[in-house]
Order: C-alpha cells, then sequence, then structure tokens
C-alpha cells in the first residue's frame, strides 16, 4: 500500500475504515440497547429492545468476520511511530476488541436459543440454532456471564481506545483523520504537490 510518490501509506484501506465507523456506531448503538434493556426499561420495553439488540447482534457478528478476513488480507500501515511496548500494547488491546466483538453476538445467540426466542432476523431470514440446549444449564449461565461481563469489559476498552486515539492526536497533529479519516489528511495532500 503505497501512495502516489511510492512511499508507505500511513492510512487503512477504505474497506476497513468504513468498518471500522460502522462498527463502532453500531457497537455504541448495541451495548446502548443491551444496557437499556437490562436496566433502565420496563419488561415490555426490555422485551422489544432485546429482540432488536438479537438482530443487530447478529449483523454486527456478520460484519466483524468480514472486517477480520480483509484485516488478515488486506496490507495495513505499520505503527512505526510507537515504540515497541507500545505497539505490543496497541496490538493486546485491538486483540481483546476483536475477541469481545465475536464472543458477545456468539454468547448472546446461545442465550436466545436456550430460551427459545425468535431467531427471525430482517425480512424472514433465520438464524439457525447451531445446538439444542441440553437440560442442564450451566452453558446458559457461561453464556450469560460472557455476555454480561464481556459488555462491560467491551465498554471499558472502547472508552480506553478512544483515550489512546485522543491522546495520539494530540502528540501527532490529525493522528486519527491520516490512519481512519476519510478525507485527505495533510500528509497526503503534502505528497501530492
Amino acid at each position: 500500500m503505497h501512495t502516489m510518490n511510492g512511499r508507505p501509506s500511513t492510512r487503512y484501506p477504505l474497506p476497513l475504515r468504513v468498518l471500522h465507523w460502522g462498527l463502532a456506531l453500531l457497537l455504541m448503538l448495541q451495548l446502548t440497547l443491551g444496557f437499556a434493556a437490562e436496566y433502565w426499561t420496563t419488561r415490555k420495553t426490555s422485551d422489544v429492545l432485546l429482540a432488536l439488540h438479537f438482530r443487530l447482534g447478529m449483523l454486527i457478528l456478520g460484519l466483524m468476520l468480514l472486517r477480520l478476513t480483509l484485516r488478515l488480507v488486506s496490507s495495513v500501515p505499520p505503527a512505526e511511530h510507537m515504540s515497541r511496548w507500545r505497539r505490543c500494547i496497541q496490538g493486546s488491546a485491538h486483540s481483546l476488541l476483536y475477541l469481545l466483538v465475536l464472543a458477545l453476538p456468539l454468547s448472546g445467540h446461545v442465550i436466545w436459543v436456550w430460551m427459545g426466542a425468535d431467531r427471525t432476523l430482517f425480512a424472514g431470514v433465520q438464524v439457525p440454532a447451531l445446538f439444542v440446549p441440553p437440560e442442564e444449564e450451566t452453558g446458559r449461565a457461561l453464556a450469560w456471564y460472557v455476555h454480561v461481563y464481556g459488555a462491560w469489559l467491551l465498554s471499558a476498552l472502547v472508552v480506553l481506545h478512544v483515550v489512546a486515539a485522543w491522546h495520539e492526536s494530540l502528540q501527532e497533529h490529525a493522528f486519527v483523520a491520516r490512519r481512519m479519516g476519510f478525507g485527505r489528511s495533510g500528509l497526503d495532500q503534502s505528497e501530492t504537490n
């Protein structure tokens, strides 16, 4: 991945940037729906929100699998401006974010199947039940713990991710715009002039 003058690009490929910001918005909505259904609403409203929460979770799972696939096959800009220990922390944090964004919809699916809830998505498409719930409910309890505590952990990681990106932008002007933005960054403009 290079700029017009042959230097390595500092920007992620467009599909990864679109998925990054799209998933960020969907995850914020999803976390809000989940916490609202669990803590802030009546039972009737909670049931409606949980049905939407399930559908949105399946959409997020599909988009996250697409993002992972693109991330594995795309060349991405190196983080050469960071020290080795910061790159290690960043890589670990991103891996944990990816793991949680996959684990939450999967654990939600387990809970949903165990409840015998409607698995119809948009346009009548059914999410298959990947298992038949046994009488013993240890698996359901485990899925619930993963889902609830994973949501709290994901919320904390998202806040840390935003703070880290903000900190990088303070250290290096337009860092986020240059790496994950959509407009032309100052570096791109200076390279084409």
